[in-house]
């Protein structure tokens, strides 16, 4: 199994002040290149947006106006606001891609992002935890390499342990799965678990080449006919309550689209060094719940959605200049590419609702 122990910890010391913040533009009304918002269980509001200084309306002292930086806000229900910059992003490589989650209970906030830099991009994570930001970059294997449309899905998982007096102990894990589409030598999906839980160190985090996991992975990938549209977008959805994730990807070697639905081991037995069962809980259990031909999606330049149904079958979605558009994969083979047309009457949200409604009865 090919995998790649590459993640870097940075741990910032402090929260970025700005005293910049508090004498906003409100007049500017240039876009963020990217925004998210995020509402918690106990009703706080966080709002997370990249773009260029001068577009964000937060230029001044040392941020210059063409700096690209992410911000971040955040609102409590008994109206106190908290805002600043995510330590470590000014600077003028660009931002994009931005993701959001949050685990109740270590009370952490998650922010995922690409960057761009001339000859490659890599991926940043980034944890507020007690008012404190650390940071994660997942570091290509070498120059020209690019990361594409990298997704976050957080999952919870029941485990037990024994205690030292030999009692089992129930409790909840928290798991931060990664998921991108990796453009070099070797185009494939890629996938790396993060166990929030636990401290985590650059040798403890493997990143996963997913068409490894299925046995395959061997030899050179072309993307032949498809269109990028049809193998750049892996997608991760859960799979009801048990904590299983369900990775949805294009493997262009085997020329095949697959589901596989991951865990991991929940029967822990007593931690330590001993317990051979302790040290492979963080190893994924796989197994393939879909495999078929790779969708014939039409060339565009709009991003792909994935709704895996109760049956394992992947229905592709996206949205295009008047229409949405989706195939789903029945077992066999996918079908003609559907649209609903948008107008008055059908407006995105709602074409959308429609179709993932349809896609989850797959």
């Amino acid at each position: 199994m090919k995998t790649r122990r590459t993640l870097a910890w940075l741990f910032a010391a402090a929260l970025l002040a700005l005293p910049a913040f508090a004498a906003r533009a409100a007049e500017s009304n240039l876009s963020a290149v990217g925004e998210k918002s995020l509402l918690t269980p106990d009703g706080t509001l966080y709002v997370v947006r990249a773009g260029l200084a001068a577009s964000l309306g937060i230029a001044g002292g040392d941020i210059s106006p063409t700096a690209t930086v992410i911000e971040w806000t955040s609102r409590r229900q008994d109206g106190t606001v908290a805002l600043g910059l995510v330590p470590g992003t000014v600077g003028q490589n660009t931002k994009r891609n931005l993701d959001l989650a949050y685990d109740e209970s270590s009370g952490s906030l998650i922010l995922l992002w690409k960057e761009e830099v001339t000859i490659l991009n890599y991926l940043h994570l980034a944890v507020l935890r007690n008012g404190v930001w650390s940071q994660a970059d997942f570091l290509p294997d070498s120059a020209f390499t690019f990361a594409f449309n990298p997704r976050m899905l957080l999952s919870h998982q029941t485990v037990r342990t024994q205690d030292a007096d030999g009692k089992t102990v129930a409790q909840t894990r928290s798991i931060l799965s990664l998921i991108w589409w990796e453009d070099s030598q070797d185009a494939q999906a890629r996938y790396a678990p993060i166990f929030l839980d636990e401290t985590v160190s650059s040798s403890d985090v493997v990143i996963y080449d997913l068409p490894s996991l299925t046995g395959g992975g061997d030899g050179r990938t072309s993307p032949g006919a498809h269109s990028s549209s049809s193998y750049m977008y892996p997608a991760l959805q859960l799979d009801g309550p048990s904590g299983a994730i369900l990775a949805s990807f294009a493997d262009l070697n085997a020329d095949k689209q697959f589901v596989l639905r991951i865990t991991y081991p929940d029967d822990l037995g007593r931690p330590g060094p001993n317990n051979a069962t302790w040290l492979r809980r963080r190893i994924p259990v796989v197994g393939v719940t879909s495999e078929g031909p790779i969708a014939d999606t039409p060339v565009m330049q709009y991003a792909v959605s994935t709704v895996i149904g109760a049956s394992y079958k992947p229905t592709l979605l996206w949205r295009g200049d008047n229409a949405v558009g989706y195939t789903r994969f029945d077992g066999k083979k996918w079908s003609s590419v559907k649209t609903i047309p948008l107008d008055d009457s059908m407006s995105y949200d709602r074409a959308l609702r429609l179709v993932e409604e349809m896609a989850t009865k797959n």
